[in-house]
């Protein structure tokens, strides 16, 4: 029987020094990217809400609290789920899409932050049936919804947040018919007809292939791209389509999500390794179930002897979780993530020089700060 790990081995000062050099680079590449611009355009510059992003997502947080509250016999669990909130990355995309281009055809400041609540749900949908499948106990320092509620209700109440989410983004789709107009005609740029591929990822993140080093990055490539770039790809899509970003835009948005989510999970799987506080969820948890991640791919190629040790059942997770800190696996999959970063903040050159731009490239650097 796997040991769990509990040790939370701290960053040497080399590391710190190293990963402070790698994001200074993500950093640099999106100020210089910046430096033709002088002022910041506003939304009131280009006919938009004047909010910043930060001051729209608390209206999303309380819009939520409206759609969601009702006196229904799920409202206990969605007012557990709205008291431990998680940084509302997706709700942040949208609206910032919405803000990129000045066009005429769009739809309200309400809608989308309609739309930016529907993308939360979909979300928070889907990380209580992640819990489920994982028998996760903790999610962002509480209990999980399954922990609390039980596996059934916490079902069904995933099944009710997607549906109602649905409602939503149908309601103001049907409202705005000239501004959806093009939904669906470039296969490149992702809607919701491709929202399955979000269970498509759960489902082959549990089948990875043979311990071979190309057929591992490319299967990890696929399910960040399915469970993580999904809904970052549907943010974009939704929240650039409706604020009238034309074709060539929506295409590079696709672009930034894609490289930004692979940034984000190899994130999330270096988080799971070192642990901290900050985790708000037991550390090494794919580690116990010894699920394939970035920094185990990374270990893998650069240790004799790894691939004994990961297959043996007698390895502890407190074994695993050293080796990967002291090899540098980690740090070369932070490596990875700042290039994924760097590649995510150059899609946005496209798009003029704006707030939601600014709002954008600065989430690449937070994503590879944690």
């Amino acid at each position: 029987m796997r040991r769990i790990c509990t040790a939370e081995p701290a960053l040497s000062g080399e590391a710190r020094e190293h990963q402070s050099g790698q994001l200074g680079a993500v950093r640099t590449l999106c100020a210089r990217s910046d430096r033709t611009a002088q002022t910041r355009s506003t939304g009131a510059a280009s006919g938009r809400a004047t909010d910043s992003i930060p001051d729209q997502l608390h209206l999303v947080a309380g819009r939520l609290h409206e759609i969601l509250v009702t006196g229904c016999s799920f409202d206990p669990i969605y007012r557990h789920i709205l008291t431990a909130p998680g940084k509302r990355v997706r709700a942040g995309l949208g609206l910032a899409c919405f803000r990129l281009q000045p066009s005429a055809a769009t739809v309200s400041p309400a809608e989308a932050i309609d739309l930016a609540c529907a993308i939360e749900m979909f979300h928070e949908s889907s990380l209580i049936h992640d819990d489920i499948c994982d028998g996760s106990l903790l999610r962002r320092g509480a209990a999980s919804v399954p922990a609390a509620f039980g596996v059934r209700i916490a079902a069904r109440a995933g099944f009710h947040l997607a549906g109602t989410a649905l409602q939503i983004l149908a309601r103001v789709v049907d409202d705005n018919p000239a501004v959806f107009a093009r939904v669906g005609e470039d296969p490149a740029v992702t809607y919701l007809d491709q929202l399955s591929e979000l269970s498509f990822g759960q489902l082959i993140e549990t089948l990875p292939p043979a311990i071979d080093d190309a057929a591992l990055r490319r299967h990890y490539e696929r399910v960040a791209a399915a469970k993580t770039g999904t809904l970052f790809r549907l943010a974009c899509s939704y929240g650039g389509t409706a604020g009238g970003v034309d074709a060539d835009g929506l295409r590079a948005l696709m672009g930034y999500a894609d490289q930004l989510a692979l940034a984000f999970q190899i994130m999330d799987d270096v988080c799971d390794v070192e642990g901290g506080p900050s985790l708000g969820k037991k550390s090494c948890g794919d580690l116990d179930r010894r699920v394939p991640t970035w920094p185990v791919i990374e270990w893998l190629a650069m240790r004799p002897g790894s691939r004994e040790l990961w297959l043996s059942e007698l390895t502890p997770s407190a074994v695993l979780q050293a080796e990967l800190v002291r090899s540098g696996a980690t740090r070369a999959a932070r490596a990875v993530a700042v290039h994924a970063a760097e590649t995510a903040c150059r899609a946005l050159d496209v798009f003029p020089p704006s707030v939601a731009r600014d709002h954008l490239r600065e989430l690449t650097v937070r994503v590879v700060s944690r």
